[in-house]
């Protein structure tokens, strides 16, 4: 039976109906499931180019499961089971292909997808998917030759999160821990000091300066090395972390209130910088870091306060358009999760804005309209971060704020 409401909104019915299109959608060939999925192209571009999805968390089998999994052990319907399961199986199936392709890294990486297998397999209790991504975390090695490769979504620090949130759910597995420990040794080795100490990373090409922010910057890396330093015994990662969010609040910009990012963009002049606000490159996913670092006691509360005030405008403004995109690496429904999850630990609350915002979402849902997804096009897709499934998982959050958001994995390690 499906219930839970949150004001006065039936999420949990809403989270289900999400799992049940993307269940209708699956491609199933025995035991196991895929989708395909919209291939980004310039608008111009005609016929759409489409593909089955990779195994990776951000937009391919093992987000796609890991969700299917949370609505099957929020709902207890047996459709969502059975996909989530099969998705999973796909999974494992692909897990040599993405550790070949990209072993590191929480949503691109084959590290992420090895979590995502032993998060999703227990909370459904699927013994094998557990085995599978453990198998597969022990894989990874727990260095690089990329000097790019450092962030949380394909580098070294979202393989360091990875090893740190599965050992955690494996009841402290301790060979998994120490080897995400050694990841992070060698990560903070290949920071880069500033003349007052903070630390950064070379993360992207073509950048005037070593990014911030939660996918590819600072506060990412930080995250997760404070992630490790609440379960680890050894090794001083949360100094690093502060560190590393020193950097960033040393180029916060005063007059615009926000971070910049820095990398080159097509739509801006040379040595000139743009300000975001989702969670990919800005305020949302800052935010998230910050929230980390005051539950590890590193001062942040003026950073926590511009992010919040940055957010809660843009989501206003962003919700008067129809077609915005809803998904969760740099839609709307990123920055409304981030609020959710500030009134959860006591930064404001924004209950009323957070229904205000929701309204005609749902509105939309009833409408029988499909989501607006974060492709140019908007064009339907199933993915995590940029698709139905992540959708779907906000609404499994709305209905219960303590479920532990895909956006920050391991923040329960700090909060507890």
């Amino acid at each position: 039976m499906i219930s839970g409401s949150h004001a006065g909104v039936n999420a949990l019915e809403i989270g289900a109906a999400v799992g049940f299109d993307i269940c209708r959608d699956a491609l199933w060939g025995h035991e196991r499931c895929t989708w395909l999925e919209p291939v980004p192209v310039a608008l111009s571009r005609n016929p759409a180019v489409s593909a089955t999805c990779s195994a990776n968390v951000y937009g391919g089998t093992a987000g796609i499961g890991w969700f299917l999994a949370q609505a099957a052990a929020q709902t207890a319907e047996p459709l969502l089971l059975r996909t989530a399961r099969a998705a999973l199986r796909q999974t494992s199936a692909q897990a040599q292909t993405t550790l070949k392709i990209a072993p590191h890294g929480f949503f691109s990486g084959a590290a992420g997808t090895g979590a995502a297998l032993i998060l999703a397999g227990k909370s459904i209790n699927d013994d094998q998917a557990v085995a599978d991504g453990l198998s597969l975390l022990m894989s990874i090695p727990t260095d690089t030759d990329d000097p790019f490769a450092m962030d949380l979504v394909s580098g070294l620090a979202g393989t360091v999160l990875s090893m740190t949130v599965a050992s955690a759910v494996l009841d402290q597995d301790h060979e998994l821990l120490a080897r995400a420990g050694t990841a992070a040794e060698f990560l903070v080795s290949c920071g880069e000091r500033g003349p007052d100490g903070s630390l950064s990373w070379k993360t992207m090409r073509d950048c005037s300066s070593n990014l911030t922010g939660f996918a590819h910057g600072t506060s990412g890396i930080a995250h997760a090395l404070l992630a490790l330093a609440a379960t680890a015994r050894e090794g001083d990662f949360r100094k690093a972390a502060a560190d590393a969010i020193a950097y960033e609040s040393s180029v916060f910009d005063p007059v615009r209130r926000l971070w910049p990012d820095f990398r080159s963009l097509p739509e801006y002049f040379e040595g000139e910088s743009a300000f975001g606000v989702g969670w990919c490159h800005g305020a949302a996913g800052i935010v998230r870091g910050r929230i980390t670092a005051a539950a590890s006691n590193i001062k942040v509360d003026s950073d926590l306060d511009a992010g919040i005030t940055a957010i809660v405008e843009q989501a206003r403004r962003w919700s008067q358009f129809p077609s915005v995109d809803l998904t969760l690496c740099h839609g709307l429904l990123g920055l409304v999760d981030t609020l959710l999850e500030c009134s959860r630990f006591n930064y404001g609350n924004y209950d009323e804005l957070v229904a205000e915002v929701v309204a005609p979402i749902v509105d939309q849902f009833h409408d029988g309209l499909p989501w607006p997804t974060g492709l140019p096009s908007r064009e339907p897709a199933h993915g995590l971060m940029l698709g139905d499934a992540g959708i779907g998982h906000f609404f499994l959050r709305l209905t219960d704020p303590t479920q532990e958001s895909v956006l920050a994995p391991g923040l329960s390690l700090v909060t507890k």
